[in-house]
Parts: C-alpha cells; sequence; structure tokens
C-alpha cells in the first residue's frame, strides 16, 4: 500500500488535521447565531443525529470484523449493504460533529477532505483485497456497492462468534466521537462566557 495511505499516515494525519481544526472551531462562532438562529438549531439537531448514527454504525461493525479483520472477507451484517460501511459510519459521525459548530463551513471542509483523501485510501485497500481474496472479492464487488448503502443484497447471520478483545477496542475508538462532540459544545460554552477569544465569524 502506498505510505501516503498507509494507517499509521492515516491516524498521524488525521491528528493533524483534527488540532488544526479544534483551534479554529473554539475560536470561531456562528453567524446563524445572530443572522438566522433556527438554522443553528437545524445544524444543532442534525449535528447529534450524525453523531448518533456514526457511532452505531461502527459499533455494529466492529461486531462483524472483530477478529476476522485481517483473516477472511466479510461480507454479512454492516458488509452486505456497502463495502466501507466503516468508513461511511466514520464520515456520519465526523460530519455530525462538524453540524454541532452550527455552520455549513466545517462540514463542507471535512467532506472534501474525507471524501477525497478516503477515495484512494479505498482504491488502494481493494487492491490489496482483490490479491488477496481474488475472485470471491471480485464477486463481492460485482454485488455490493462502494460506499452509498443498499437494501438489495442485505443479509445476516442468526448467530455471530465475536472476538470479546477487539470488541473492546473498537468500543474505545467510538467514544472519542462523544467526547470531540462534547469538546465542540464546551467550546461554545466558553466563548459565551467570554473564556475563549471569538476570532473567526463563519457561516
Amino acid at each position: 500500500m502506498n505510505i501516503l495511505f498507509a494507517p499509521r499516515v492515516r491516524t498521524m494525519s488525521s491528528r493533524i488535521i483534527g488540532l488544526a481544526l479544534a483551534v479554529i472551531v473554539a475560536m470561531s462562532f456562528s453567524e446563524w447565531h445572530f443572522q438566522a438562529p433556527f438554522v443553528e438549531h437545524i445544524l444543532w439537531f442534525f449535528g447529534w443525529l450524525f453523531v448518533g448514527l456514526g457511532i452505531m454504525g461502527r459499533i455494529w461493525c466492529s461486531i462483524y470484523i472483530s477478529g476476522y479483520k485481517n483473516s477472511r472477507l466479510v461480507t454479512q451484517g454492516p458488509y452486505s449493504l456497502c463495502r466501507n460501511p466503516l468508513y461511511l459510519f466514520s464520515y456520519l459521525g465526523g460530519l455530525g460533529i462538524m453540524f454541532l459548530t452550527e455552520t455549513f463551513f466545517f462540514p463542507v471542509i471535512f467532506s472534501l477532505y474525507f471524501l477525497c483523501y478516503y477515495h484512494y485510501v479505498i482504491r488502494q485497500e481493494e487492491k490489496f483485497l482483490s490479491k488477496k481474496y481474488g475472485s470471491e472479492y471480485l464477486d463481492y464487488c460485482n454485488q455490493i456497492p462502494r460506499f452509498i448503502p443498499s437494501l438489495k443484497n442485505y443479509k445476516e447471520p442468526e448467530y455471530y462468534q465475536v472476538s470479546p478483545k477487539h470488541f473492546r477496542i473498537f468500543l474505545v475508538q467510538v467514544v472519542w466521537f462523544l467526547w470531540i462532540a462534547a469538546f465542540v459544545q464546551l467550546f461554545e460554552e466558553l466563548r459565551l462566557f467570554g473564556v475563549i477569544p471569538s476570532v473567526f465569524s463563519l457561516f
């Protein structure tokens, strides 16, 4: 896999971009608060809705890949809706956090970064999986969409064996979505009390 799209590089780049966004978010305020408060409330609502969907979706995905991620091709449950449900739900969770800024600026910036960067990540992973699983993976690709979910081929087993250790690790990772969302809300309160300066005004 290209080093630019390796897991360690993805993690590091996400942290750097996340830190930069956190600084901007902390010192910015929504113009909708003054121009159209109802828009601010709508963005807040969809923010928590998407954060919830992202968290539930990632937990759902983790059940199916816990202990199996590098040992077999997982094609059931969320992986029968689309080939990259973990990325899909991560995107929804991240988008929700950006909506909690009660602006359109941050969701658009986040979407452009995520969809452009992870398009290439997914392509690199597809090359790896096609080499590893051959015709089995090609048949899977022909039936299941890459990113946009489809219920056409949905299937789930009656029973499924899960690795508790791997599932626990995934749960810890999911909690970060709640923490970050809470920090976005905390930044807003600190700005209102004058603890953090309001430098940027964004729609």
